[in-house]
């Protein structure tokens, strides 16, 4: 029997829209503690405005913090206000941006940028929104242009690199989208997303480089699941199963309930070390977190069956039946044992 192995776990790539990128730059009046929450904040604000509502910082500050409470249609007002006060102000204009593309007003949300923009055009943040928004978008040629625009002003800019790098990826240009995603994780090496898009990447490529960029996101986020699973993953099909192992159990050691991980060290177990005895306590750690997990059931009486226990074996391969209808190494496995 030739079990394939899980596929590997493919990473979502995904720009996030930074809400807050633009909104931190003015300054409020009096001594404003950062290490307060955002509705204590909102409070304080709300007191500050009272005493001098002609201060459009304090109305921006206040819209850009309602945005990050979510409470939409109260930053709206105060970004109205804020521009009946400073109408020349770009970063009242990127907030706005943010809350047209928050109730899916895309075009007004374009438009508010591009004020933004004509304001104050030597600005690379202002760049770098519209380059995200057209990403999302899916319109991949223009975030292109609008990240080389970033460049321009800015050649460090990591994230500039990265929305090229997703661009080519979703156009499928691996070959560039390796290309600018090392410059990203290059020019900032404690960009996770870099790192571990990096090692997806080469990964795909069967590229043995592959493990160095997974451990470099792991020294950055030693707690993330998909980084260390993917490692674990790669050992296992370069044959590196002792590493393999180890790795799962240090994934499964953060997060217990990793059912995948316990039913790969059960396979290394079972087909490589030939440890039933570890390899059914796998397979059952794996099923007791997922009961309807068909692989482990049928790699359980597959240990059964090398352990010459036929009446287990079939028992587990009919259950495996029961959870896929004709499954097909379940099948087998039964019509091996009966005859």
């Amino acid at each position: 029997m030739k079990l394939k192995y899980l596929p590997l776990i493919l990473i979502t790539i995904f720009v996030s829209f930074l809400i807050s990128c633009n909104s931190e730059s003015g300054k409020s009046k009096g001594d404003y503690k950062k290490s307060v929450s955002i509705s204590d904040s909102i409070e304080y604000l709300t007191y500050q405005i009272t005493q001098d509502s002609l201060d459009g910082e304090l109305w921006k500050k206040r819209a850009s913090l309602f945005i990050k409470k979510g409470n939409i249609d109260a930053a709206f007002r105060d970004i109205n206000k804020g521009l009946e006060l400073n109408p020349k102000d770009p970063e009242l204009y990127m907030l706005l941006a943010d809350v047209y593309f928050a109730i899916g007003q895309n075009d007004n949300s374009i438009s508010a940028i591009r004020k933004a923009i004509e304001l104050d055009p030597d600005n690379p943040d202002y760049y770098l929104k519209m380059a995200k928004f057209k990403l999302i978008l899916e319109k991949y040629k223009t975030a292109k242009a609008f990240a080389d625009k970033v460049l321009r002003l800015d050649p460090d800019n990591e994230q500039a690199y990265y929305i090229k790098s997703i661009a080519f990826l979703e156009e499928k240009d691996t070959v560039d989208a390796l290309k600018y995603m090392k410059i990203a994780a290059s020019v900032d090496t404690s960009f996770f997303a870099a790192n571990l898009n990096v090692a997806v990447l080469l990964d795909a490529k069967k590229d043995s480089s592959a493990e160095e960029y997974y451990k470099r996101a792991l020294k950055i986020k030693p707690e993330n699941m998909i980084a260390e699973y993917s490692l674990a993953m790669l050992y296992q099909k370069e044959g590196k199963f002792e590493m393999a192992l180890e790795t799962y159990k240090s994934l499964v050691s953060k997060h217990p309930d990793n059912a995948q991980a316990y039913f790969n060290m059960g396979y290394i177990y079972l087909t490589e070390n030939l440890d039933f005895e570890n390899a059914e306590k796998m397979f059952e750690k794996a099923i007791e977190i997922k009961p309807d997990y068909t692989e482990a059931v049928y790699n359980l009486g597959r240990v059964y069956e090398a352990e010459s226990d036929t009446v287990r074996a079939i028992e587990k391969y009919r259950q495996a039946l029961k959870l896929t209808t004709n499954y097909p190494l379940a099948i087998d496995g039964i019509n091996r044992l009966e005859k």
